[in-house]
């Protein structure tokens, strides 16, 4: 059948306004979600969490993301999205303040237009010494919770339990740093997928908290990674009274969690905030089923009939903790106590559960030692008596001497051009002073700490590093850096908690599929340093074992020379002048030597040249920090560079990074230094006339042989 042209030609245009009006209609869907349920610490990294849901054409994106008022770092992630596809994944970002942090998202197209934004989404901030629990319930009403205490005088004082959702957990450890512990169901751990599961076991690794509480023997068996971690099998289910019991140990009962960060007034803890709880009868007259935990490891609490109710093991740095009740199910969902049986068991300091004023507790970042390290020695401070001079002898010749001799020619209408001139010739002496001061040319210096935590297999561990990059320009210049390590973030150097003094530079930060590339901007004659975390599952550089005593042995596997290299158990050390390439060497620490003492002189060379760094002008002559070994070992115990434990303008420093506590719980610490090389390839991706290269290992010894 043939149609009259006129219908053929109205079905046309038909068809092509459905197909644009379907065009219209269709719309990206762009969701961003920051930090842990909108609660995040200050210094340190946390997850930013896209949805996108693309129900339109095809097409190439990219995820634009800032985090906080200050400093210049941009992140983006390229992504596809084909029609009617939705795609979730995580981003780190770092906080870098302790007063606001505030995050922008934009989605873009190829061509950088913006198709969706979501701007100034302000996240609930907590103090840096302030603990952080996650949780992934296995009900919305079975989430932990704190004690209530009057109100505080700072929000980020105020103890907070983030409610985390399996679809939306991050799949990168990284971002998992701003936690201290995590509150896992087992029926939620079915939920994660796998490259979620592999952050979690690695950030547990690198020193946070692991609680579990079985729903169903059912759950673990069926759930291979969850039986693995676990410090205990189980058996049968029996039902016990566990009031009494849980009573004495919230009361009265020690509890020494092996995880490595621990907020600075933990040392104030005395037990009194706890001991005057009254009990919970309610709880002692129901019976609680409890789950046989057998074979436990490490740390066993038991019921007066014998029967374990909490096993905790080490697991890496950190701590798995297991559960044999389901704290989410009665009688313990009702316990009056519950609160205070999570604060014990996270070790929660007391000064956060008592109705007494907390005293700010700010400083500068421990970033500002490693860029000290990293900082270039090309540039010259101007004494600031110097500049003084330079400026009466200014407003002398603009004054009374051109007035003197302007008079004495009997010119005096001549100022109008003497007096530019004289602008610009004292522009060009500042000009030719600063280039004189600060000219010189690009240098890259490049600083590795990396822990190297042991795996099942004795012959791998995980990685965990952070690279410090310095980097001068001589010119106006954006440079290329490349962390090849899929789990890694960048980031601006953090140098104080404040909210102010960012870096002169910008970073341009691409989140790749197996590397982050950055394009760092740096002003002429500055310099600049960025931070580069990452972590990696390797062959391991360095392994080892305890003797017996204080006898210890360890091997390099590495196939460079490594030295010096410390062995520290307690306070004694030994100093190993040189350890070669694939040697092995026992060492009995019974008779070191004070080992804070022996870095007593590297303390002081560090306050003096991060004062120097600070300061705008030369107030006297520089020291610069020529021993980075010894300098990036004291580096590693941030809480002796302070004065004094209550000085709110001493240091700060991101989990993980202090090995106080794996000395404090007696394990032993071998401290290798890597002259001239690192773990990872050098970041530049430029030529550099001036460069310096280094890395230190730092690897805990189990003290148990």
């Amino acid at each position: 059948m043939c149609f009259p042209r006129s219908i053929r030609r109205g079905c046309g245009w038909l068809v092509l306004f459905l197909c644009w009006f379907s065009r219209v209609e269709a719309k990206v869907q762009f969701d961003v979600f920051p930090g842990f349920d909108n609660s995040v610490r200050a210094g340190t990294w946390y997850p930013v969490t896209i949805e996108v849901f693309n129900d339109g054409p095809s097409f190439d994106a990219v995820v634009e993301l800032s985090g906080g008022r200050f400093g210049g770092t941009t992140v983006r992630v390229p992504v596809e999205l084909p029609t009617n596809t939705r795609k979730r994944f995580s981003i780190p970002l770092f906080a870098s303040s302790q007063t606001v942090v505030a995050v922008d998202g934009r989605l873009l197209d190829s061509k950088g237009r913006v198709q969706d934004e979501r701007q100034g989404q302000q996240v609930g901030l907590l103090a840096w010494d302030v603990p952080l629990l996650a949780a992934l319930p296995g009900s919305f009403s079975g989430v932990p919770t704190y004690p209530e205490t009057e109100r505080v005088a700072r929000e980020q004082w105020k103890l907070r339990v983030a409610r985390l959702q399996a679809e939306i957990f991050p799949d990168n450890s990284i971002s998992l740093e701003g936690l201290n512990s995590l509150y896992l169901n087992s029926a939620r751990a079915l939920e994660l997928k796998e490259p979620q599961v592999a952050a979690l076991l690695n950030w547990v690794r690198t020193g946070g908290q692991l609680i579990v509480a079985v729903d169903q023997a059912n759950d673990v068996s069926t759930t291979p990674w969850l039986r693995d971690v676990l410090p205990a099998t189980l058996g049968g289910q029996t039902n016990v009274r566990l009031g009494t019991e849980l009573h004495r140990w919230v009361t009265q009962g020690d509890w020494s969690p092996r995880f490595a960060f621990r907020s600075p007034r933990a040392n104030t803890r005395s037990g009194d905030v706890y001991r005057n709880l009254a009990p919970d009868l309610s709880v002692d007259v129901t019976d609680t089923p409890l789950l046989q935990l057998r074979s436990p490891r490490g740390t066993v609490l038991k019921t007066a009939s014998g029967a374990p109710w909490l096993v905790a093991d080490a697991w890496g740095r950190g701590q798995v903790v297991l559960l044999g009740f389901n704290p989410e199910r009665e009688p313990l969902k009702s316990w009056r106590l519950r609160p205070w049986f999570w604060a014990k068991l996270t070790a929660v300091p007391e000064a956060f559960l008592e109705s007494t004023s907390l005293d700010f507790r700010g400083g500068r970042g421990v970033d500002v030692v490693f860029g000290a390290m990293v900082d270039t020695e090309q540039i010259r401070k101007l004494p600031i008596g110097a500049l003084l001079l330079l400026l009466l002898v200014y407003l002398a010749v603009i004054g009374p001497i051109d007035q003197w001799w302007l008079k004495k020619i009997n010119r005096p209408m001549l100022t109008w051009i003497t007096f530019p001139i004289y602008v610009l010739l004292f522009s060009g002496l500042i000009y030719f002073i600063g280039y004189k001061l600060r000219a010189g040319q690009t240098e890259w210096n490049e600083l590795q700490v990396v822990d190297v935590l042991p795996t099942a297999d004795e012959n791998r561990a995980l990685l965990r590093g952070r690279t410090y990059g310095g980097l001068y320009s001589p010119a106006n210049e954006t440079y290329r850096l490349i962390t090849p390590v899929a789990m890694a973030a960048m980031r601006g150097e953090s140098k104080n908690l404040y909210g102010g003094s960012p870096d002169p530079g910008r970073l341009d930060i691409t989140q790749e599929a197996q590397r982050v590339v950055a394009d760092a901007y740096v002003p002429v004659w500055t310099s600049t340093m960025n931070v580069a975390d990452w972590a990696e599952e390797e062959e391991a550089p360095m392994v080892g074992r305890a003797l017996g005593g204080k006898r210890f042995e360890v091997v390099n596997r590495t196939s460079k020379t490594l030295g010096p290299v410390w062995l520290v158990v307690e306070n004694q050390s030994v100093r190993i002048a040189e350890l070669r390439a694939g040697a092995t060497k026992e060492v009995d620490l019974s008779e070191g030597e004070d080992f804070r003492a022996s870095l007593q002189q590297q303390q002081q060379q560090i306050g003096a040249a991060v004062s120097f760094r600070d300061q705008a002008f030369a107030s006297g002559n520089r020291q610069p920090v020529s021993d980075w070994a010894g300098a990036t070992v004291m580096a590693s115990f941030p809480a002796d560079l302070n004065s004094s434990p209550s000085d709110g303008q001493g240091y700060v420093w991101p989990p993980g990074l202090d090995l106080s506590e794996t000395l404090a719980r007696g394990d032993a610490l071998c401290l290798a230094w890597m002259p001239d090389t690192g773990v990872l390839p050098p970041q530049n991706q430029f030529e550099a006339p001036r460069s310096r290269r280094g890395a230190l290992l730092r690897l805990a010894i189990p003290s148990r042989p």
